[in-house]
């Protein structure tokens, strides 16, 4: 492993562990690098602040544990691999969704949806030959992705059960339904009635 993976799992380490016995708020860069001996320096040269390497830890364990993590074509099914994972490691997550102003996860996971799915339906639009206005396909992004974290921020409000699970794996099925454009539909009523 070289000597960046070490030291950024070093400071994950040492986040996730300070995370046990305090809240978020109230832990310093100066803690997390005091607990593992490392210059506060050092995390600077990796991480902005905290929640960049909240971040980090978010993608490093997406990454690991949900194999179509960023493919555009298995948005829908990814989704609730990704809520599996958030809710096998629930507690570090639900102190790190506390914080939800500019660089929080919450943002991160906007930003990061917002384009998956943008790459997502302009990948189904051109798949069935069909046209959509940019600012469109920003807007249904944006109302896809706001759907999602939406049901997420529920999730997570209500204490990340395990129940959940129902309504993420209905979910997946509706977007799954949802990834024809409606427009195929309309032209194979079309079609019917002629």
């Amino acid at each position: 492993m070289p000597n960046t993976s070490i030291t950024k799992e070093a400071l994950a380490g040492a986040l996730k562990a300070l995370l046990t016995n305090q809240p978020l708020s109230k832990i310093s860069i100066k803690d997390i690098t005091d607990y593992c001996g490392i210059s506060r320096n050092t995390f600077y040269y990796h991480f902005q602040d905290k929640y960049e390497l909240i971040n980090w830890i978010f993608f490093s364990d997406m990454n690991e544990h949900v194999a179509s993590f960023a493919d555009p074509d298995k948005l829908p099914e990814t989704f609730v691999d990704v809520c599996k994972t958030l809710y096998a490691h629930r507690k570090f997550y639900m102190a790190c969704f506390q914080y939800t102003g500019q660089n929080s996860l919450y943002e991160c996971m906007r930003d990061f949806y917002v384009n998956l799915w943008t790459q997502n339906l302009e990948h189904t639009y051109q798949k069935y030959q069909l046209s959509i206005k940019k600012d469109e396909l920003c807007l249904t992004a944006r109302m896809k992705t706001h759907a999602l974290l939406g049901m997420l921020s529920e999730w997570v409000q209500n204490g990340m059960h395990d129940d959940y699970m129902i309504y993420f794996k209905q979910m997946r099925i509706i977007l799954e339904r949802e990834t024809v454009p409606v427009r195929t539909f309309q032209k194979k009523a079309k079609t019917k009635s002629a």
